[in-house]
């Protein structure tokens, strides 16, 4: 080889051999890429697993699962076989269903052994026609139509007390205490002054003085003083100093505010009056029981501690809002106390006689409610057991109404849900997160 040759560059030789490396290289990349495609893309070991079964799972984490034995990625604890109760339940979830079932929720298949070491009892899903006695607590209270205050009507002095606490009935137009006003009593010496020019002279009373004294007697009603009073006032020919402060209306003081020697004004309230020949009974009603509650709806109140027979009354009114923290809506009574021997502030029971609901009605403890989600465990074949969304309605007689789910004729669990529906919930973790478990074993 000349010294030209070597000069000029690779050898034809050399050029055939880096395209072949270029070629393999080339070849390797592509393999490489086809499988990491495959592997992301393909189909994943769930799909082996659908075909196989996972058979193992770790007790601390449900949610990792094997086809075979090994160590949780997590806990690290070996992982035990899953019991077959467990598998042939969740074969069974993908078996038609009855009706809609709740989230979280799948069947669980229980032999009849294992249904009677756990208690589980079933009953029959009947249509029938359910009345019911329902019990609300209740409270008497005064009357807000029986209130009354009492004020003067001018500016003035409390110069003597008559009614000094409270608790004490009064009658209608009874003196409660006596004030004097400078405004009162000049009224009435204008009053005075009135009649005695309004007085007859010559046997001929005076032009336009008979209007003239109307007015002014009219303007000492205004100021609060009663006929009896004006009278007297005529009568005499002297204005009274202190003018009675009388009761509005008959009833049992709640408030006595006038102090002897302190200035009354218009705006302070010098007593409070209750009128308690009329009680009201205000009950408490759950939502769910307002709709068999009327106007003239019939009821019997019983007096907590009483032996005295319940007291027949009728629903007077039913307030139009609800509490949105309880639910539920206050219902009105009236109730006669002309003895006084009911008291407001007494607290018994309202009991009434519900009218009866026909339709589907199952135990109350076979519906487990979530707050989002109400549903039964229906009982499928011998020893399947599916959860069912279901509506309900009414609750009569310790059974309650399911508008929509089931049929009449299906048996539903009663006795023992709740541990049934822990169960289910195990079994649906147990099977919900697989890809993520295999992903765990892989690595």
């Amino acid at each position: 080889m000349t010294t030209e040759e070597v000069g000029s560059g690779p050898s034809h030789r050399s050029l055939r051999i880096m395209a072949a490396v270029r070629w393999l290289l080339l070849a390797l990349v592509t393999a490489l890429a086809l499988t990491t495609v495959w592997t992301y893309w393909g189909p994943s070991g769930d799909e082996h697993a659908d075909h196989g079964g996972d058979r193992y799972y770790c007790p601390m984490h449900p949610e990792v699962r094997s086809h075979d034995p090994g160590q949780c990625p997590i806990c690290h604890m070996d992982l035990v076989p899953i019991p077959e109760a467990r598998q042939e339940s969740e074969a069974a979830r993908a078996a038609p269903s009855g009706g809609p079932s709740p989230d979280h929720v799948s069947p669980v298949t229980l032999s009849e052994d294992k249904q009677r070491a756990a208690g589980l009892s079933t009953t029959l899903v009947e249509s029938s026609s359910v009345g019911d006695r329902l019990r609300v607590p209740g409270v008497l209270s005064a009357p807000e139509t029986g209130r009354a205050e009492v004020r003067v009507r001018a500016p003035g002095f409390v110069e003597q007390v008559a009614v000094r606490e409270s608790g004490v009935r009064v009658s209608a137009g009874q003196p409660l205490a006596f004030v004097y006003s400078p405004d009162i009593y000049r009224a009435q010496e204008e009053f005075l002054a009135v009649s005695r020019w309004n007085a007859p002279k010559d046997g001929m009373p005076s032009a336009g003085g008979t209007d003239l004294g109307a007015a002014s007697r009219r303007s000492l009603e205004l100021l609060g003083l009663s006929s009896a009073d004006i009278d007297q006032v005529l009568r005499t020919g002297q204005p009274i100093r202190a003018t009675a402060v009388r009761a509005p209306a008959g009833g049992v003081v709640t408030r006595a505010g006038a102090i002897l020697g302190s200035r009354a004004e218009p705006e302070t309230v010098l007593y409070e009056i209750a009128d308690l020949s009329k009680l009201w009974i205000v009950a408490s009603v759950q939502e769910r029981d307002l709709g068999a509650m009327r106007v003239g709806t019939e009821a019997r109140f019983s007096i907590s501690g009483s032996a005295a027979e319940p007291l027949l009354v009728k629903v007077d009114l039913i307030e139009p809002l609800l509490e949105e923290a309880t639910r539920s809506a206050r219902v009105r009574f009236v109730v006669k106390n002309p003895d006084g021997q009911l008291r407001p502030g007494q607290f018994g029971d309202v009991e009434f006689d519900l009218p009866r609901a026909p339709g589907l009605f199952v135990p109350r403890d076979a519906v487990i409610r979530t707050g989002e989600h109400d549903y039964v465990y229906v009982l499928v074949g011998s020893d399947r057991f599916e959860p069912r969304s279901v509506t309900t309605g009414l609750l009569r007689d310790g059974r309650i109404q399911v508008t929509t789910g089931l049929t009449a004729g299906e048996r539903v669990v009663t006795r023992g849900s709740f541990m049934l529906d822990s169960e289910s919930r195990l079994q649906t973790s147990l099977t919900g997160t697989q890809a993520g478990a295999h992903d765990h074993l892989a690595h």
